[in-house]
């Protein structure tokens, strides 16, 4: 049921009285999701709630009759701004502490990335990581594995998350050489996981940008830094 959900743009959900966050709760449990997935929070948009579930940001009306799913734009500054930006920067927030950090020696910018080393354009961006890191941008890492946590890559991304140096460990994947199961495991990418999902990411890479941008897909540095410098003026 949730799947499908999500592949809507605009679903009706069944409901006749003014709904309070009780009410919406009921509605999404409809949906296949429990009071203990989801958090509800008031966002710009009069009318609307944001609903964060394990798949992603949903807003729903205040009446409860109507759901829906995507970017929704604030048009009063400078150029549109997805009002999930700030509730993607809270999400960073609870994982940060655990990323895997390539630092630009002189650094402008930190960007995020959602990452799987058996992706082709994960991998290509790792190989030109110097060229972020020439252009003054800090790439911060956090374990995607795309077939899910429990994953073989799910578990090999443990492994390397587990070990005390993680960055050769890390460089180590991304050169295709076999990962040594560590000896006890941290819950580090089952929670990147998750906070990826709640992002609604479905694939990588995914870049989070520091304004809370997300960006999906392969970006090259000198595309990215130009992006960049265009928010940093605005």
């Amino acid at each position: 049921m949730k799947k499908l959900v999500i592949s809507l743009g605009l679903a009706l959900i069944s409901t006749s009285v003014l709904a309070n966050n009780a009410d919406i709760t009921k509605s999404m449990e409809k949906l296949g999701f429990s009071n203990k997935e989801i958090t509800i929070e008031n966002n710009p948009v009069q009318g609307l709630k944001s609903v964060i579930t394990p798949e992603g940001i949903f807003y729903v009306t205040d009446d409860g009759k109507f759901l829906t799913q995507g970017p929704i734009y604030s048009l009063e500054g400078g150029e549109p701004v997805n009002i999930a930006n700030s509730n993607n920067l809270k999400l960073m927030k609870s994982i940060e502490k655990d990323a895997i950090v390539y630092k630009a020696p002189k650094e402008k910018y930190i960007i995020s990335v959602f990452t799987d080393y058996t992706c082709h354009y994960c991998k290509l961006l790792h190989e030109n990581i110097n060229q972020y890191l020439d252009a003054g941008i800090s790439v911060h890492y956090f374990a995607f594995p795309r077939a899910g946590a429990n994953s073989d890559v799910g578990k090999n991304m443990q492994s390397i998350w587990s070990v005390a140096d993680r960055k050769a460990a890390f460089d180590n994947a991304y050169k295709g050489n076999s990962i040594s199961p560590a000896n006890s495991m941290v819950p580090y990418v089952t929670q990147q996981f998750n906070v990826g999902k709640k992002l609604g990411i479905s694939g990588t890479p995914a870049l989070v940008l520091p304004d809370g941008q997300l960006v999906s897909g392969y970006v090259p540095a000198d595309k990215l830094i130009e992006i960049l410098k265009k928010k940093a003026k605005n």
